[in-house]
């Protein structure tokens, strides 16, 4: 089986998987803050295409790296007076959990720049011999965009055109389009010796270096956000052609779309405009985080607002709901049997072209929304939908939603719901309808504070307009 993505770099569908293994590349953080709701795009999208990918039988290696060397994080360091290294602890961790609240799984292999240091010292002498790098005896090494013809093709720029990426010391770059290699050690900072003299690796060649040694025969696919396209992604794909134009670096480039608010503008840590992950998913919940992040194409960029994720979380409940009528049936009907039929089609379809999540969806709401019609005309046709459930737990399952329903109770006076079989006791209980009376009474100090007492027992609290929903962190 294989799949057709649509490559930034050609303009045109490329086929992979066609030999039944698909090695993908994604660039991961910088780790220097907590990841938010639109850093989690790109992790959330490839883990689902990695699930169906799995799901029809194809081998994957999911690698996707980790920035661990890199002035914001040296930056942040001084400012907290810490080590670089604790920094990277806290916020790779910080990043794990996040995924995890998300339902994401990790990569196979999640290598750091840090541990790559012999092989991006290889790569840039290899450039150095071939006469795309220089080293102007600084102890900086730089690459000579002018040594490479084909650079800007990738973001379909001319170098005439395009603006200086990195300023570099006055003197030493032969032109202001080219980019450093690796920076020569400054006091205070983190280096390794290398044949130029003690520094640390740019940014760019840690990516060139990773795709080369864990995806040896090439990256089939290479993600990463529309900023990543210029300068990191075009400087990737000019250091490995010119280092090495007998192998392939990259079959199909897929770039996704920036989470943006409603207004258009792009949310950003520089600009103090985002929300975290751990506040998305207590706001909202994971499933209709991950339905709102699925239902644009990765190409596109998708608006936040709470109200549309409040409408993904409703609409995931109607999904939810039916589920649990025809979950129970023991025998298929022939309408059921055309529908899980057509739901398998429409989806694989969907997803083999260009990783089309939202035409997939689509044809889970069609197909769903058939059936429930189905159901409240003849309550009794929710016993003969067991091909449908079948087929609709499969979907669901490469989408990464939840298929498990709520319990619910009445504590002092609130209705307080949670996942079912997650028995959270009755002191858990209790704090959560206190903590709803608190912001009834607009006491938000409290309200925070019995949030953040449940966060230390294990527990999100989702505050919806039909009252509290407790999860499992």
């Amino acid at each position: 089986m294989s799949v057709y993505v649509h490559d930034s770099l050609s303009g045109r569908m490329v086929e992979v998987g066609g030999e039944g293994k698909v090695g993908l590349y994604v660039c991961g953080p910088t780790v220097y803050g907590h990841v938010h709701i639109g850093n989690a795009r790109a992790p959330l999208f490839w883990d689902v295409v990695v699930r169906y990918l799995r799901s029809r039988g194809l081998e994957v290696t999911f690698v996707q790296n980790i920035t661990d060397v890199d002035d914001k994080i040296i930056a942040k360091a001084n400012e907290e007076g810490v080590s670089w290294q604790e920094i990277v602890r806290r916020y790779v961790d910080s990043f794990h959990e996040r995924l995890g609240l998300l339902g994401v799984d990790l990569p196979d292999i999640e290598p750091r720049a840090t541990e790559h240091i012999p092989e991006m010292i290889g790569l840039i002498g290899d450039l150095i011999d071939g006469g795309h790098a220089y080293a102007p005896g600084n102890g900086d090494v730089y690459y000579s965009v002018g040594s490479y013809p084909p650079y800007g093709a990738l973001s379909k720029q001319r170098p005439d055109e395009m603006r200086e990426t990195e300023k570099g010391q006055t003197g030493f770059k032969r032109s202001p389009l080219d980019f450093a290699l690796w920076k020569a050690s400054k006091p205070g900072e983190p280096s390794w010796e290398s044949p130029w003299g003690p520094g640390r690796p740019g940014w760019h060649i840690e990516c060139s270096a990773m795709v080369e040694k864990h995806l040896p025969g090439g990256a089939d696919i290479h993600g990463g956000g529309t900023d990543l396209r210029f300068p990191h992604h075009e400087n990737e794909l000019a250091q490995s052609a010119a280092a090495h134009p007998e192998q392939t670096f990259v079959r199909a480039w897929a770039h996704h779309g920036m989470v943006t608010l409603g207004a258009g503008g792009k949310m950003a840590k520089s600009l103090g405009n985002i929300l975290d992950v751990e506040r998305a998913v207590s706001l909202h919940g994971k499933n209709a985080v991950r339905m709102w992040l699925l239902q644009s194409h990765y190409s596109q960029p998708i608006d936040y607002s709470e109200e549309i994720l409040e409408e993904k979380r409703r609409a995931y409940e109607r999904l939810q709901n039916l589920y649990a009528q025809i979950s129970g049936s023991t025998h298929s009907s022939g309408l059921s049997d055309r529908l899980a039929a057509e739901l398998r089609e429409r989806f694989d379809a969907a997803m083999r072209d260009d990783l089309n999540t939202p035409e997939a969806i689509a044809a889970l709401f069609d197909v769903t929304g058939r059936a429930a019609k189905e159901v409240a005309v003849n309550p009794e046709a929710a016993r003969q939908f067991h091909s449908l459930a079948e087929a609709l737990q499969e979907m669901l399952a490469v989408l990464g939603l939840d298929l498990a329903g709520e319990d619910a109770m009445e504590v002092d006076g609130v209705h307080v719901r949670w996942r079912s079989g997650e028995e959270p006791g009755e002191g858990v209980l209790r704090k959560v309808a206190e903590r709803q009376e608190a912001r009834r009474e607009k006491d938000w100090a409290a309200a925070d504070r019995l949030r953040d007492e449940l966060h230390a027992q294990g527990w999100l609290v989702e505050d919806t307009s039909e009252g509290p929903v407790l999860g499992r962190r």
